[in-house]
């Protein structure tokens, strides 16, 4: 049997001590599957997670994410991918950006940039850490990316949730040229956050970036929906959607009893864990919903344990029972703006309102799915999921997407 397979298998068997032992060779040929084999393959665990059948793009995961990427470079042909749509997923993006500069943000796809990709450069360990060598102090963001844009919400994050706050932000739609040019967000010292990141403070910087030319959303406004928002659109009588509240997970996160607590993503969804001869390494398959581990729940409990919640199965209906009631606040939400787009369509087509209260309307319209999709999260969640993200704050913008468009419902009505 080949020898180095025969070692990489015993590797798997023992703790992170390994990485004493290894030559100096490994260690500069960065080999960091022979260094960390529990944490490496952990990763690859991942690759068959799925947490929500209802995903289109069902199967997507951190592990296999090299391959969705390398397809979607393979589908762009010779044109290339748009370096934003990796500018969050590999470190060699930071080489990429040292080579072009700020033009990578202009949202014109370069073969050039996808040239100096290849598969292991996805989600590779230097992504989340600066020093392989001393990988536990060395945590944090470590793309160029979400530090330009995002400066004022990452200096106050936490390593430990700055790390995956690199991918789960609301940052795109600055970087990615939906309103504006990255490029010219650095030029002109344009950041998101500069507000806040709460949704009514993107939303103001959102309508002050838009420019006239040269961008997707030149007015910030969209006219396509998605499940998140649920809302309808239609250009003709100019009822919109803003570009956009999704995947606003770090965002959420903060001011939460979670973030007041100093209980980060990886505590919950990169649990501890023991190899088989009981050595502790920490999971590195972040995919899966934290509901399906049972390291997880167990680490929840050292908060939440009382006299209801008592072991791991009270943990997960726990967790399941405040899913359920964010859902159905969601559900609300989504039936308020049901109710309220036809009235909001045969006001306009009546025209018997002035011109600043159907404006008004339909801002109104637009705000509240924003903030369904912001509590919402990425487009492959369902609702709910995210309750733990924070508890108080999702179901505040929820109910406060209610009483706008009640508020809007009525002004229709009596007007």
């Amino acid at each position: 049997m080949n020898k180095k397979f025969l070692a990489i298998v015993s590797s798997l068997f023992l703790a992170n001590s390994v990485t004493t032992t290894l030559t100096a060779s490994a260690q500069d040929a960065k080999d960091w599957k022979e260094v960390y084999p529990l944490e490496y393959y952990s990763v690859l665990a991942g690759m068959n997670d799925i947490d929500d059948l209802h995903d289109k793009n069902f199967g997507y995961s951190h592990g296999n994410m090299a391959i969705n990427m390398q397809k979607s470079i393979a589908n762009s042909k010779t044109k290339g991918l748009n370096a934003t749509c990796f500018s969050c997923k590999t470190a060699t993006f930071n080489a990429i950006y040292k080579k072009y500069g700020d033009k990578v943000f202009l949202g014109q796809p370069s073969p050039e940039y996808t040239g100096m990709l290849k598969p292991i450069d996805f989600w590779s360990c230097e992504t989340c850490h600066e020093d392989m060598k001393n990988p536990k102090a060395s945590v944090g963001a470590q793309i160029m990316s979400p530090k330009l844009f995002g400066k004022e919400l990452f200096d106050k994050l936490p390593a430990k949730v700055a790390v995956c706050a690199q991918c789960h932000n609301n940052l795109a739609p600055w970087s990615d040229s939906r309103i504006i040019t990255g490029m010219t967000a650095l030029k002109e010292n344009k950041t998101p956050y500069r507000y806040g990141w709460d949704p009514d403070s993107m939303i103001k910087a959102t309508f002050e970036d838009a420019l006239p030319t040269g961008v997707r959303f030149p007015t910030a406004k969209i006219y396509s929906s998605s499940p998140a928002s649920h809302a309808k659109t239609d250009k003709e009588l100019g009822i919109y959607l803003i570009a956009n509240g999704n995947h606003a997970d770090a965002e959420l996160y903060m001011g939460g009893i979670h973030q007041k607590l100093n209980v980060g993503c990886a505590d919950c969804h990169m649990p501890m864990l023991q190899d088989r001869m009981g050595n502790p390494y920490r999971s590195h398959n972040s995919s899966k919903s934290v509901l399906n581990s049972r390291a997880s729940m167990e680490y929840c409990l050292t908060c939440h344990k009382n006299d209801e919640v008592k072991n791991v199965g009270d943990m997960v209906k726990f967790v399941k029972d405040a899913q359920g009631r964010l859902a159905e606040r969601d559900k609300a939400v989504a039936e308020k703006l049901d109710e309220t787009f036809p009235l909001l369509k045969t006001a306009i087509e009546a025209k018997k309102l002035s011109p600043e209260i159907l404006d008004q309307a339909r801002l109104n319209y637009a705000m509240a799915a924003y903030y369904k999709e912001y509590v919402y999260g990425n487009r492959g969640a369902t609702p709910g999921k995210k309750v733990a993200h924070n508890p108080t704050y999702a179901q505040k913008y929820l109910d406060k997407a209610c009483k706008l468009l009640e508020e809007t419902q009525q002004m229709l009505k009596t007007n």
